[in-house]
């Protein structure tokens, strides 16, 4: 069965479909959304549909490369880690972003990774050579232009943020983008709403800036209620439940005990399902979904993220302002009928 698709998932999609055609070196495009409400499988559905032939590329040649803003526990964002990670996957790439999910014939998958184990060996003998922090982004600049890059995507951006004291996270941001203007690419980043910090606190960096905002399922959006029902009657096809209309029946609940987000509606169900299995039942009743649902101090975090995304999306209110420039423009104005 068909999975339905959330209505805004189409427009965010074509959103940053629309932004990356718009080839632009030195401007960055965010894709920001609550985890788990599928930005990741957005952006690399896009990335698929515009470079999803590599028989077109040239010999060489990767149009994308895709990695994470890794923070180990404890410690700080690494900007020199972040260029090594880089450089491996422009020497090595996974190219995770083309085989997962597309529609390539598996014969070609396979010559793909054989490509791909062949640059893993020699990165092993290139990624031994120590080099300092210039040096590897002096390297990431000269292989992004080789490899005729024109988009870099990096998730987990919120990583970003974790900094020394002496450190601002717009000055990563500026890094990147300074990058960008030296080789030609976009960089691509994901994350959640705390990423809006990496371009806030700047003026300047926001106007170099477009998001793309991916929303939960919301019983405040009227737009939202019936594919969100849709959705549940088409999850609920693919788990034993005691009664086909089950989910519909606890729409309200499953709305609050998940915030709306696809993925929570999954791990809920298969939570339920193994609960179900404890209780020796070969259906998932209504106490097993119950039973699931996430502890009092677990829902609160998770509404406060959804909350304070939802805030982060609303478009500003301009109107005190716009009030002051009226009652001095009202000279003007009237020059302005009068002429």
């Amino acid at each position: 069965m068909k999975m339905v698709q959330h209505p805004a998932y189409e427009g965010p999609r074509k959103r940053l479909r629309m932004a990356l055609d718009q080839h632009r070196p030195g401007h960055m495009v965010f894709i920001i959304g609550p985890s788990g409400v599928g930005k990741t499988t957005m952006r690399r559905s896009v990335m698929q549909e515009m470079f999803g032939n590599p028989a077109y590329w040239g010999r060489g040649r990767v149009p994308v490369v895709e990695t994470f803003a890794t923070l180990p526990h404890g410690a700080y964002f690494s900007s020199r880690q972040l260029a090594v990670s880089l450089l491996q996957e422009l020497h090595a790439p996974t190219l995770g972003w083309l085989l997962e999910g597309s529609n390539l014939e598996d014969e070609v998958k396979q010559g793909i990774r054989k490509e791909l184990a062949a640059s893993a060996a020699d990165w092993e003998r290139l990624g031994r050579v120590r080099q300092t922090e210039g040096e590897h982004w002096g390297l990431v600049q000269r292989s992004l232009m080789a490899r005729g890059c024109k988009y870099v995507s990096i998730d987990q951006v919120t990583a970003l943020l974790v900094n020394h004291r002496d450190k601002s996270p717009a000055d990563h941001t500026l890094h990147l983008m300074a990058v960008a203007e030296a080789t030609g690419v976009m960089f691509v980043m994901t994350g959640v709403h705390k990423a809006t910090q990496l371009w806030s606190i700047n003026s300047e960096l926001r106007r170099r800036v477009t998001t793309v905002w991916v929303p939960p399922y919301s019983d405040k959006r009227r737009e939202d209620r019936l594919p969100f029902l849709r959705l549940l009657r088409s999850l609920g096809a693919r788990y034993p439940l005691s009664q086909s209309e089950l989910l519909i029946r606890m729409s309200a609940d499953i709305l609050a005990a998940t915030g709306g987000v696809f993925a929570e509606m999954v791990e809920l169900l298969v939570r339920a399902e193994v609960a179900a299995r404890q209780d020796e039942s070969d259906r998932i009743l209504k106490r097993h979904i119950e039973s699931s649902y996430y502890g009092t101090e677990d829902l609160k975090n998770l509404w406060r993220d959804i909350d304070a995304f939802e805030k982060s999306m609303l478009a500003g209110d301009v109107s005190e302002r716009s009030a002051q420039a009226k009652s001095r423009w009202e000279v003007a104005h009237e020059e302005l009928g009068h002429g």
